[in-house]
């Protein structure tokens, strides 16, 4: 990893690290992938001396069967919240913790107890936790994020000053892992492309001191890897502010090179890009999001979500409770494949069906009326409303997107989550 993680908070120079185990077992667990408390801790020890650790879940839950021995060991306190199960409007099952609730009063006590701790470390994606992070920061904390790319939480990100993402800077696997090699020591731009020179140019003429004393040259470099970043980011479909931009400078760049031509300078790099023509910055809701040219500027936001009603199917007809436990753990592995396709995190209905399709020989309207009984049953949960727009007319439409529920049983047993 970089060397820029070795910046200190204001309070001192030791870390608290605080885990939203269940978060991060279960969001690694939809893609096949486990947690490791080593790498966790390596990547806390470059911010300075863990000092405090703690992992936050229902221990009682079959799920976490054997784990808090195994995290004791491996250097995390685990803590017991309590969990609350009701049965919803739909009549599936659901369950509410407290670790939320608990993880931030440990937060504020810490800050008053451990003055030298002056970096909080939180492990998860919620977004519940951006109002502990908006807490600690005017107390001269500094706050890292790390949760999993697929499920972080923007919100929660915009705010942090560090976000890492497990899946990508802890442990990457695979593609990812030799994508970050390349990210870690990129090679200098040999040949400039005529719009990020042309960036280049107007970013140093606007700098305050007018260029004195700018290396062009690491500007350049820094200006093209943001425009890499913004086409990464884009080409994926991902929303992406100006402040992830800088957030992700900071990940790529030499911990040098970013104090030189990197820190604090993503907006400004934002705009000479949209003068040159390769972005353009868009504000929704007070934030600069960035696009890339000839996209529409709308938020792919959720719509607001109606009063949701038991899917409607045939009792008589082809249902879940037909099929047996090999092949409804086919169906489920399916749709999980077909979930963790690169281009989206969920599931239309048309998804489902060509998904349910590879492993059930039935037709069309058998396949309807199964995925709708496992909707009413609780295997396959309403994700959100969303709003799309047809390439064709650029005509708006409202869509539903769906997920597996990773708390059912059968989903559980199937994804190896308990």
């Amino acid at each position: 990893m970089t060397q820029h993680r070795n910046g200190r908070g204001e309070g001192g120079d030791d870390v608290a690290m605080l885990v939203d185990w269940e978060n991060l077992k279960f969001s690694l667990g939809q893609r096949g992938r486990h947690p490791s408390v080593t790498a966790l801790r390596q990547a806390a020890e470059e911010f300075g001396r863990v000092v405090y650790a703690r992992a936050y879940a229902d221990w009682e839950d079959g799920a976490h069967a054997g784990d808090p021995s195994k995290l004791y060991v491996a250097g995390l306190e685990p803590v017991y919240v309590l969990a609350k199960r009701y049965t919803d409007e739909t009549g599936n099952v659901r369950m509410k913790n407290s670790v939320d609730v608990k993880l931030v009063a440990d937060c504020i006590e810490a800050s008053h107890q451990f003055p030298n701790v002056g970096t909080y470390i939180i492990v998860s994606g919620d977004n519940d936790f951006v109002h502990i992070v908006n807490t600690l920061r005017p107390r001269g904390k500094r706050v890292v994020i790390i949760g999993v790319s697929w499920t972080t939480a923007a919100h929660l990100t915009e705010q942090a000053d560090v976000v890492l993402y497990y899946d990508l800077d802890i442990e990457p696997f695979g593609e990812q892992a030799a994508a970050r090699e390349r990210k870690e020591a990129p090679p200098p731009v040999q040949k400039l492309e005529p719009a990020v020179a042309a960036a280049t140019d107007e970013a140093i003429s606007q700098s305050k001191d007018n260029g004195a004393g700018v290396d062009r040259r690491k500007t350049a470099d820094a200006i093209g890897l943001a425009l890499q970043i913004t086409r990464e980011h884009r080409e994926a479909g991902k929303q992406f502010t100006v402040s992830l931009l800088g957030q992700e400078l900071q990940k790529r760049m030499r911990a040098t090179d970013f104090q030189q031509a990197g820190k604090g300078k993503a907006l400004a790099y934002a705009r000479a890009l949209e003068k040159a023509g390769k972005v353009k910055i868009v504000t929704h809701d007070f934030v600069d999001h960035l696009y890339l040219p000839g996209e529409p500027t709308e938020l792919a936001a959720p719509a607001p979500e109606p009063q949701q009603q038991r899917a409607s199917y045939d009792y008589a007809g082809f249902v879940y409770e037909d099929l047996d436990v090999a092949k409804r753990e086919a169906v489920i592995k399916a749709l999980s494949d077909e979930r963790n396709k690169p281009g989206s995190d969920w599931l239309t209905f048309n998804r489902m069906m060509q998904a349910v399709r590879t492993v059930v020989d039935r037709e069309d309207g058998d396949l309807k009326n199964l995925i709708n009984s496992m909707v009413s049953m609780g295997v396959i949960a309403r994700d959100q409303t969303r709003t799309g727009r047809k390439p064709d007319t650029g005509e708006q439409f409202t869509y539903y997107t769906f997920t597996l529920d990773y708390q059912h049983p059968d989903v559980r047993r199937t994804l190896g989550l308990g």
